[in-house]
């Protein structure tokens, strides 16, 4: 088990997860507690899952809690074939993704991490399920990570024109995302 607290830097926030290792895979799951966009009028409190398999593909993740005065009640779920349900209902543009990117926390980038399991200097990119922080609304996120060392990436979201190098534990949870979160702290538990 692996327990994270993050910082949000962009504006008053935190995040506090936990890793769990069980015998169908991965669990991620935490409370992020933050100003939506820089706007204390829009507190967010905001407690996510997300399950992965032993291969970390994302299998489920749910969401629930509050934006301001919007209630948030989110299931996402690979059905069969690869179809994705959100909230119950499929959603055919999401057919065949792999991860699942939850847009308001910095947990959601170790699931794609440890998947792609890249090598000093290669790259992949990837789409994922993402829940937009915006609208939150489900979407396709194209993602590219190139790693550069064994603890940082170089991070691309070509539709946002966003660039960053996220620095990495061991483990491979970001300890740092430029302007956005950074780790106050990680602790490993047998």
């Amino acid at each position: 088990m692996y327990t994270v607290l993050w910082k949000c830097l962009d504006k008053e926030g935190l995040d506090a997860c936990r890793i769990t290792q069980g015998p169908g895979g991965w669990t991620i799951e935490g409370t992020a507690i933050f100003h939506h966009q820089s706007n204390i009028a829009s507190t967010a409190n905001l407690h996510y899952q997300l399950r992965c398999d032993s291969h970390w593909a994302s299998q489920e993740a749910t969401v629930q809690g509050w934006v301001g005065t919007r209630n948030i009640d989110l299931h996402i779920a690979r059905g069969a074939g690869g179809t994705w349900l959100i909230n119950a209902q499929p959603d055919h543009g999401l057919d065949g993704l792999v991860d699942i990117d939850l847009g308001f926390t910095p947990a959601s980038n170790t699931n794609a991490i440890r998947r792609l399991n890249l090598q000093a200097s290669e790259t992949a990119s990837t789409i994922a399920v993402w829940l937009d922080a915006d609208d939150w609304q489900v979407k396709r996120l194209q993602q590219t990570y190139h790693r550069v060392s064994p603890h940082a990436y170089d991070y691309t979201s070509p539709e946002h024109h966003y660039r960053a190098r996220l620095e990495v534990t061991d483990f491979g949870a970001v300890s740092e995302y430029p302007g956005l979160w950074r780790m106050l702290g990680i602790d490993k538990k047998a």
